[in-house]
């Protein structure tokens, strides 16, 4: 390395070598912009269907419809408990209730009726009915609601018809549909 004093320069091989000039460094703005959020995948929502397994004949006024066959479920906010024959919410939020239910007369042609309930009775969240329901045959009862539910409360399709009805087995001729509900958490 040889070093030239009277120029205040340095070199290697008879190469000079020049000092280091920086590059001026762009203004940054103050304060900083930050950075965006990570974006978070939206989560499914919660839903339950749940169908009739077996016929019913003789449902009492008050009972509940036992939906036990045909379960399908996504996401852990909504369960069904066949013991209390109800849709069970664990997580609070918003949900829509869609129900239908085959229905005859347990006797004289009749009317009937089919309530979403809590389970104390206390409150009714939707109800749905048919005048003059027949013996033979059946008449399709459909019904929905939607409201705010809090997580712990638990919620039954049952019979307020003020006389037992029927509910023939899927696939009895000449009927092919029972009962089915399903319930979907509104995002």
């Amino acid at each position: 390395m040889i070093i030239d004093a009277s120029f205040g320069k340095a070199g290697c091989c008879q190469y000079p070598t020049y000092p280091y000039q920086s590059q001026p460094t762009p203004a940054q703005p103050f304060p900083p912009t930050p950075m965006p959020p990570v974006p978070v995948p939206p989560a499914e929502p919660d839903t339950l269907n749940v169908q009739l397994a077996t016929a019913q004949t003789g449902l009492a006024n008050g009972a509940a419809i036992p939906m036990t066959g045909g379960l399908r479920q996504s996401g852990n906010g909504l369960s069904y408990d066949a013991a209390s024959r109800s849709v069970v919410v664990s997580e609070s939020g918003v949900y829509a209730f869609n129900w239908q239910v085959l229905v005859q007369s347990d006797g004289a042609a009749a009317d009937a009726a089919i309530a979403l309930q809590s389970l104390d009775g206390q409150t009714v969240l939707g109800m749905s009915g048919a005048p003059q329901v027949p013996e033979t045959g059946g008449t399709l009862i459909s019904g929905s609601a939607v409201a705010f539910l809090p997580a712990g409360t638990a919620w039954a399709l049952v019979n307020v018809s003020g006389a037992a009805i029927n509910i023939p087995v899927a696939g009895t001729a000449p009927n092919v549909f029972a009962a089915a509900m399903t319930v979907t958490e509104v995002e």
